[in-house]
């Protein structure tokens, strides 16, 4: 059985942000690891978020250990915090578990707390990000296994709003779904959605007809091998600026 404090699904990888002018740091607490970029030093207010949010959390899987073990969205209780009710909304834009959108939410909650400090911030939790920046971005995209591992780069519009980006890795000779959206824990849904059923076998085609009907994916980015799929309006680049054409060249829709 599953220590309470463990209350992440695993994911060992990050992608990689090229914020300017900002102070990098790491944030440890358990299985907690968080990649902060921002304009200052802020590793002490995040450490306490963090240790904040994760009480909240094991003290409700303690309480309520089904929200832990179910496949699928499940009733919570009104008494859950906030933190909980958040991860609950997101992961049923998808009918995704509930618990997949936790590390996704941890780095919205603690990008929040941190805001008033920082106008621009990168905080990722895992494959999860979320992102505030009154600038562009690069986002050098995980792929690990893949030779184009690292070496796509997500060109990250300014938004006068945060939003999250997230990457799933769901095996079977896919080696990223890299998803965008309103947020970090919404767009963890959306890329285990996706990603979970392309790996069970279900046609690139079928998936990619079912995420025009996500209103709230705002582009994804698909790596098989040498492949690249890339939905929405998104701009892709290679790292070394000759690769504009294989990002081009296979569209969603």
């Amino acid at each position: 059985m599953q220590s309470t404090y463990h209350i992440y699904e695993r994911k060992d990888y990050f992608n990689r942000f090229r914020l300017t002018k900002s102070v990098s740091f790491r944030i440890g607490v358990r299985e907690t690891n968080l990649r902060i970029q921002a304009r200052s030093d802020l590793s002490g207010k995040a450490k306490d978020a963090v240790f904040r949010y994760r009480y909240q959390i094991e003290e409700y899987l303690r309480q309520h250990p089904a929200f832990r073990e179910t496949s699928a969205p499940i009733e919570i209780y009104a008494s859950a915090p906030e933190i909980v009710r958040f991860s609950d909304l997101s992961c049923r834009a998808t009918g995704a578990p509930p618990m997949a959108c936790i590390s996704g939410a941890m780095a919205d909650f603690v990008a929040r707390d941190l805001a008033s400090d920082s106008a621009d911030l990168v905080v990722a939790s895992g494959g999860d990000a979320s992102v505030r920046c009154s600038g562009g971005l690069d986002a050098y995209l995980y792929a690990e296994g893949s030779p184009l591992h690292e070496k796509l780069v997500l060109d990250l519009p300014s938004f006068d709003h945060p939003y999250g980006i997230s990457t799933f890795v769901p095996g079977r000779g896919i080696h990223a779904v890299t998803v965008l959206s309103r947020c970090a824990a919404w767009a963890s849904a959306f890329a285990r959605d996706i990603g979970t059923r392309l790996a069970r076998g279900e046609h690139a085609s079928s998936v990619l007809d079912r995420v025009e009907s996500y209103t709230e994916v705002g582009g994804l980015v698909l790596i098989a091998g040498n492949r690249v799929v890339v939905g929405g309006d998104l701009r892709l680049r290679s790292a070394n600026g000759s690769g504009d054409r294989l990002a081009a060249e296979e569209r969603a829709g």
